[in-house]
């Protein structure tokens, strides 16, 4: 895998300067905390310790870490801090890392005695993939364990007449998985005798016409599709097979109809039938879980990525795509303030069941405690820093009047007003 290239003077920067976190450099350069840790050794970059954590000390480090050998992130969650935490220590302490070999020796390590597996192979007569299923492991590792016990392996050969495959394979057009299974052993052996015994192998796909190819003329056909319009599932009714079938006839005819044609004169099945108030509520949780979750994909709108830009340009620590009270997951927030961003596109909010379910949302989290920022794209597009600065002068007047050139902490990092 290519390195990732990582500059000194911005990693210097981002560290030494501007103080950020070993999670929002992770994002800058998207890797994770080791690369950072690495690149800071190899730039001989100070290391900035977290002092307030006196309870981590050298010698329970060296003991969980050396001697009891937990991961680095078991360490992390006994101590509830971050995996960059107990590597600072680390780095403290001068403690040396365990390489990925080292941290994986002995972790997918089978246990299987000599006794058992000659029971098992010897007397039973299990075969190795059989006792492989059995071990959850690959059956090579089966075959090194019987070498290693000196453990007799079986040679088992099937007999099977040059003759009897050729009839099989070529006249009577038998696929290589019927063969095996008439002659209980695995598609590879026949796959192997195949060669050994120089019969060419046909092409994948290659089938009877006589039997499985299904006959449908092309005239037939479009006079059903398109003049008549009946639906694939009509027309699989009609000559059998599945739907794929005739789907692949459509594509080699080229009958080709628009959706809208296809539609024409069928009405949904769901119309004139709308979801309960219950069930409405359910999909929309539903939503906002696997938005927050990630499941969901989707990518930042434009105004948002500029919304983004100006935060982190601002050195304001922010969470994306947070839930909020199970109704809503906001753009941009910020936890230390309970400040809800919302970055709205012209089109779709400013519909007017989306501005209903906007002014909803806003009037619940304003209820429950949170300051609601909502920004339209033109005002984000004509100046995203007047945005910014409106949501820094919140900060000023419910926290004090502050002098120019004072600070304000955002989170884990500080602007300047």
């Amino acid at each position: 895998r290519p390195k990732i290239k990582i500059s000194k003077d911005k990693l210097k920067d981002l560290y030494l300067n501007k103080k950020l976190s070993l999670d929002l450099i992770t994002k800058e350069f998207c890797c994770n905390e080791r690369t950072i840790f690495a690149r800071l050794y190899e730039y001989k970059i100070p290391i900035r310790y977290d002092k307030k954590r006196n309870d981590i000390t050298e010698e329970k480090l060296k003991d969980l870490y050396l001697d009891k050998k937990m991961s680095i992130g078991k360490i992390a969650g006994m101590f509830k801090c971050s995996k960059g935490t107990i590597w600072s220590k680390f780095c403290q302490y001068n403690i040396e890392a365990r390489t990925k070999s080292e941290a994986n020796r002995g972790k997918y390590r089978v246990e299987i005695s000599g006794a058992v597996l000659r029971d098992l192979y010897i007397n039973k007569k299990f075969d190795t993939s059989q006792i492989a299923r059995k071990f959850n492991c690959s059956t090579k590792t089966i075959v090194e364990r019987l070498h290693r016990y000196g453990i007799p392996i079986r040679k088992i050969r099937i007999n099977i007449p040059r003759e009897t495959l050729e009839d099989l394979y070529v006249n009577k057009e038998k696929t290589i998985y019927q063969i095996a299974k008439k002659f209980k052993c695995d598609p590879v052996t026949i796959l192997d005798r195949l060669n050994q015994y120089n019969i060419p192998i046909k092409k994948k796909g290659k089938v009877r016409e006589s039997d499985q190819e299904i006959i449908i003329p092309k005239d037939k056909l479009k006079d059903l599709y398109l003049d008549k319009g009946l639906t694939v599932s009509e027309i699989v009714k009609i000559f059998g097979g599945s739907h794929g079938t005739i789907y692949k006839r459509l594509r080699r005819y080229d009958l080709v109809r628009k959706k809208g044609e296809a539609l024409k004169g069928k009405p949904s099945t769901f119309k004139g039938k709308h979801h309960t108030l219950e069930t409405r509520k359910k999909l929309s949780e539903a939503t906002t879980k696997q938005l927050a979750s990630g499941k969901m994909r989707r990518e930042n709108t434009s105004i948002e990525s500029e919304m983004e830009r100006e935060l982190q340009r601002n050195n304001i620590y922010y969470q994306k795509q947070v839930p909020l009270c199970n109704i809503t997951v906001v753009d941009f927030y910020l936890p230390e303030y309970k400040i809800a961003i919302y970055a709205d596109g012209a089109y779709w909010h400013n519909l007017s069941i989306v501005k209903e379910r906007d002014e909803k949302q806003s009037k619940i989290l304003e209820e429950n405690g949170y300051k609601v920022f909502r920004f339209r794209e033109h005002e984000i597009k004509k100046s995203v820093k007047r945005c910014v600065n409106e949501i820094r002068r919140y900060v000023q007047i419910r926290d004090g009047p502050v002098s120019s050139g004072s600070k304000i902490l955002l989170g884990k990092n500080k602007i300047y007003v």
